[in-house]
């Protein structure tokens, strides 16, 4: 005789719940790039926290492609030339085979990018466009599941166990990064994405694109902030799902009573029962109530004294 499986039902009610919570990870990943892509990643911060200016003066004139005029350049055509790369990568920019760069006074020198260089950025362009579509995929089936969970009065994890999920997360990944280190990781992620006979590193003196970003080290900065919004982003959308299913219609546990009250709940209209028990339909003394007067021990008389 085969033995029985036994499913834990608690365990079982409790799957859609951690479903959700890791279905919220690329939520807020989504909602953190959306946002940052939106603001250029805040290339004007870290422009001045990396001192990119001195970087671009200090390798604009070493450039092997004819480009040693970009040195000629403003910060505001910095971040213009950066804003045109961050849209063109969303889908939404200009052909980045025409962008050009301009002096101080607005006179054009040149082409700003190589036909590697965008071709790479085309590539990169295809991975967003993937990461993003999965992203409102992900969007959409974490819907399905607050509405099942809502539905369903199933519960969410509590927040020490997605407290929990998230150091392990981060935890892994920084002993990876402290592993291998930054340069390794980046680079192994690029040879794993990226197609093998399509280049994807390209030297200050060769690129005004890697130059311009300060390329890694402004992608560093870049996902050090980004991980730090999702954060904020998976905490805020958890706590929304909590206040949604705290509001279910079929989970109103009433108000506590106690077991008195129970108990006359449980024999509705006792007091009544028993007052039209001893009056009959005239509102006079019943014969229940006359029976029990008539049973009741006389009075002793007290002797009289002569």
């Amino acid at each position: 005789m085969l033995p029985m499986i036994r499913f834990d039902s608690s365990r079982l009610r409790k799957m859609p719940g951690w479903l959700l919570a890791v279905f919220l990870l690329p939520v807020a990943l989504l909602l953190g790039w959306l946002l940052l892509a939106r603001v250029d990643f805040l290339y004007p911060v870290w422009y001045r926290v990396l001192t990119i200016e001195d970087h671009i003066a200090h390798y604009a004139p070493q450039n092997q492609q004819g480009r040693a005029d970009f040195v000629e350049t403003t910060p505001t055509e910095h971040r213009r030339l950066f804003g045109l790369i961050v849209r063109a990568i969303e889908g939404r920019g200009e052909p980045l085979d025409e962008a050009v760069y301009h002096d101080a006074a607005g006179r054009e020198l040149g082409k700003f990018l190589r036909a590697e260089e965008v071709g790479h950025l085309k590539d990169v362009e295809r991975l967003v466009a993937v990461l993003t579509a999965a992203g409102w995929w992900f969007t959409a089936a974490a819907g399905l599941l607050v509405m099942l969970l809502w539905w369903r009065q199933l519960p969410l994890p509590p927040p020490a166990g997605v407290a929990l999920m998230w150091l392990l997360l981060l935890g892994v990944g920084g002993m990876i990064l402290w592993w291998q280190g930054p340069q390794t990781v980046f680079d192994q992620l690029h040879e794993w994405v990226f197609p093998p006979d399509y280049p994807w590193f390209f030297y200050y003196q060769d690129s005004l694109m890697t130059t311009t970003m300060k390329a890694p080290q402004i992608f560093a900065a870049i996902a050090a902030l980004w991980t730090a919004l999702a954060l904020l982003f998976y905490a805020l959308l958890y706590i929304g799902a909590r206040r949604l299913l705290a509001r279910s219609p079929k989970a109103d546990p009433g108000k506590k009573i106690s077991a008195g009250q129970a108990a006359q709940k449980a024999v509705p209209g006792e007091r009544l029962n028993k007052k039209t028990a001893d009056e009959d339909g005239s509102g006079t003394p019943g014969k229940a109530a006359r029976t029990r007067r008539q049973k009741k021990k006389p009075r002793a008389r007290r002797p009289r004294r002569g």
